[in-house]
């Protein structure tokens, strides 16, 4: 899990609206952080960081809604959204790691088998020992999973696009801007 930038400068002396500025500014200059990756599908760890990082810029906002008034509550949406498509692709991606451990799991039994049975058959059974290993039956769970994890990767890549157009219509929309002049001291 990505660690939480710290926030320097919290001092309880200062007002909370000072305070919950700072708060912000750090969360906003954190999420931007992953900027970079926004555009590359198999940025899979860094993806889920800036997830977290998404969510503590949502309860920033959702804690601070005094501060941030109505444009805060416009930010809380847009940053909900980010989350919850970026939630979506990281499900996927859990769903992929576990079919694929599974496969992996089963694929290791079967060559554990596939040596016990050569070990014993005699050498001019082993041809078709490993011809028969190559064609599973059609009741082998490989194929459903190997179908599953098609299915996976597909469901990944649709929600991978939806995170990116949604990424791209909150930039166009002037979000960072946003969430910049929000965390500013001068802002009223």
């Amino acid at each position: 899990m990505s660690k939480a930038w710290p926030v320097p400068n919290l001092k309880p002396a200062v007002s909370l609206d000072t305070n919950a500025r700072r708060i912000l500014r750090v969360r906003v200059a954190e999420l931007y952080s992953y900027e970079p990756i926004v555009n590359d599908p198999n940025a899979v760890e860094p993806l889920h960081a800036m997830r977290i990082s998404a969510k503590r810029l949502r309860y920033t906002l959702e804690l601070f809604r005094a501060v941030f008034g109505e444009q805060g509550e416009t930010a809380i949406d847009r940053v909900k959204a980010i989350q919850e498509e970026l939630g979506n692709l990281h499900d996927a991606d859990v769903r992929i790691a576990l079919i694929q451990e599974e496969l992996t799991s089963l694929a290791s039994e079967q060559v554990c088998e596939i040596g016990r049975s050569l070990a014993a058959a005699p050498p001019a059974a082993h041809a078709s020992i490993a011809t028969a290993a190559l064609r599973p039956p059609p009741d082998d769970p490989r194929r459903g999973l190997l179908t599953l994890l098609g299915r996976q990767y597909t469901a990944r890549h649709e929600w991978f696009l939806r995170f990116n157009e949604l990424w791209r219509q909150f930039d166009a929309e002037g979000m960072r801007a946003d969430l910049v002049a929000m965390s500013s001291n001068a802002h009223r």
